[in-house]
């Protein structure tokens, strides 16, 4: 017999009893088997006297009969009974009533509940969830992890109780093995979270002990070394020597900061303090969210790139085509680029990004040489992935996407020729606006909610660079060059959606690349390249802090060295369009075998 993955919605009215599966043996040829599973009832409003999420009875007959994985919700309403995640009575058979949860946002109980009840001839009622937010009222409400009839052997390992509200008061707690508190922001030193009128027993079988753990939501203040909080304030507090006299070593404020936690009990209180000459240590695993930010400026950086080599070549064979030799009308030039880069930060960053730029450049020939000048429009976007490890916490993940929209202006002079080749000087110059959303699932408060944020900032840069094409051939070229690029990212103050306090600093790039480029003309449509080029990254380092404390700051600081082939493609030469199709291998700060389409469109 089996009753699975039923729901129940209950909105009003009154009923005797409401569960979400229910399943019954009432012969006495066995063995059998009964099970109740993923089943779930939710009561936002109405009145009834009990409400469970899954229901197993098997009045003579032998067997395993188990409920699992049921769940009950209580946003509303009343209820005067009792309250079971998962029920399993078989008093020749085997009951088990495991990973069950209840959760109660509102409303009110008047009777016991049960993250699952087991009444067999063995069994357990253990991995049980109770989960409490909110202002319920519970004034005489029960609360049990596990409960057990006479041959059941273990109603309390796995066992957790959710508490994520204060000023909540009850009139028992038994057989959970982990009591994590949630405290919410508005708490403060002196506080109680949970008043328990009855007993609160922090003891299992043989001798064994609850655990304890707290938890800090995101928007509150920093905690002082010394600050209290009541935790348990009850009428009989039973514990033992077995009581961990540490919140699991550390306490999360959101997801950023650590406490560490001195766990005391004093006339039937349990009591959490702030450890005595400590002060906050800042989560390393909130590195992650500034990873999320520099992202950002891998995109802008990249629109960098794109200005100095494809817009600034587009811009200056647009002007020449555009036949502008003696300063005439101005002629359209466009660039794209996109591709997939991974930064390496200490960890890594991998960005799958597109740029491209469109503008108007001016060609004068000049006593010194040809002189271009070209403003420009730019616009690119990016989604990424980071990828954080830690040696002393879980590894951290994350997604996110970024965009920019802004324009600048470009000048190259290709000075008259000295021996084999000619001499240039180029400059660019660019700034606009860059957003940001980041989230990462794998860092959550204590209330469970994943870390969001979005950014958004200004950006502006410059590039200056110099080289000598060198015609080591009639159909051959030789470009050695050099370049520096600097970018500043400015920095955005956000809350995320955990509630704590970020402030981005400023984030400045400061690139010197060096690098050569030889070019073969095989005909007037396809002209062949290979390059290879080194570049330092001077600064490239997020930082940023939460409450006043510094995060660790991940760099994109480092040297890459770069090689490339690649083909340029003129369809005809009275059609000013090109394309160039490139593969480019990255060691160092940005790896990868990495394959570029680009085109080029004179208008």
């Amino acid at each position: 017999m089996t009753a699975s993955d039923n729901t129940v919605t209950i909105n009003g009215g009154t009923a005797s009893s409401a569960f979400g599966g229910f399943a019954y043996l009432g012969g006495m040829a066995g063995p059998a088997t009964a099970t109740a599973s993923g089943n779930s009832v939710t009561l936002n409003n109405g009145s009834l006297n009990n409400i469970g999420g899954g229901f197993v009875s098997s009045m003579y007959l032998p067997g395993t009969h188990s409920a699992s994985g049921n769940t009950v919700t209580i946003n509303g309403g009343s209820v005067f009974g009792d309250v079971y995640g998962g029920y399993v009575t078989a008093k020749y058979g085997r009951a088990d009533a495991i990973n069950n949860t209840v959760t109660i946002s509102g409303g009110s109980v008047s009777g016991w509940v049960y993250g699952g009840w087991a009444d067999g001839s063995t069994g357990q009622a253990t991995g049980n969830t109770v989960t409490i937010s909110g202002s319920p009222v519970l004034t005489n409400a029960r609360l049990y992890g596990g409960a057990a009839g006479d041959g059941v052997t273990d109603a309390f390992s796995g066992n957790s109780l959710n508490v994520k509200t204060t000023g909540l008061t009850v009139k028992d707690v038994y057989n959970f093995q982990y009591l994590n508190f949630y405290l919410p922001s508005t708490v403060s030193a002196g506080d109680t979270v949970l008043t328990v009128t009855g007993t609160a027993d922090l003891t299992g079988s043989s001798g064994r002990s609850s655990t304890v753990n707290v938890g800090i939501e995101g928007s509150s203040s920093p905690l002082q070394a010394g600050d209290t909080i009541t935790l348990i304030d009850a009428g009989t507090l039973v514990t033992n020597s077995g009581l961990n006299s540490s919140a699991s070593g550390t306490g999360m404020q959101g997801v950023t900061l650590k406490y560490n936690f001195d766990l005391t009990t004093e006339s039937n209180k349990l009591l959490a303090t702030v450890s005595a000459g400590t002060t906050p240590t800042v989560n390393e695993q909130s590195k992650a969210l500034s990873e999320g930010f520099v992202s950002g400026m891998g995109a802008v950086m990249q629109g960098a790139d794109v200005a100095a080599a494809q817009g600034m070549d587009s811009a200056v064979a647009a002007a020449k085509a555009g036949g502008a030799g003696g300063g005439g009308a101005p002629v359209g030039f466009g660039a794209l680029s996109g591709g997939s880069v991974r930064h390496n930060t200490g960890s890594h960053v991998d960005m799958h990004s597109v740029s491209l730029m469109a503008g108007l450049s001016w060609g004068a020939d000049t006593p010194s040489g040809r002189l271009t000048v070209g403003p420009f429009v730019e616009y690119g976007y990016g989604s990424y992935s980071t990828y954080n490890s830690f040696s002393n916490a879980a590894s951290v993940e994350g997604d996110g996407n970024t965009r920019y929209l802004g324009g600048g202006i470009l000048g190259r002079m290709d000075l008259a020729n000295t021996g084999p080749g000619h001499i240039y000087v180029e400059a660019s110059g660019r700034g606009g606006g860059l957003y940001n959303e980041y989230e990462s699932s794998d860092l959550r408060n204590a209330a469970g909610r994943s870390a969001e944020y979005d950014s958004s900032s200004k950006y502006y840069g410059l590039h200056l660079g110099t080289g000598y094409v060198w015609n080591i051939a009639e159909d051959a070229s030789l470009d050695l060059y050099a370049k520096y690029f600097w970018t500043r990212q400015e920095g955005d103050s956000v809350t995320l959606s955990t509630g704590d306090p970020i402030d981005f600093k400023d984030v400045d790039s400061s690139r010197l690349r060096l690098g050569s480029r030889v070019s073969y003309m095989v005909n007037e449509y396809l002209s062949p390249y290979i390059g290879a080029a080194y570049e330092r990254e001077f600064d490239g380092t997020a930082r940023a802090s939460t409450n006043g404390y510094a995060m660790k700051a991940p760099s994109m600081g480092g040297d890459t060295g770069t090689g490339e082939l690649g083909l340029v493609y003129t369809p005809s030469a009275s059609v000013p369009v090109s394309f160039d199709l490139g593969v480019q291998n990255s060691v160092g700060k940005r790896e990868g075998l990495t394959g570029s389409l680009q085109f080029k469109y004179e208008f």
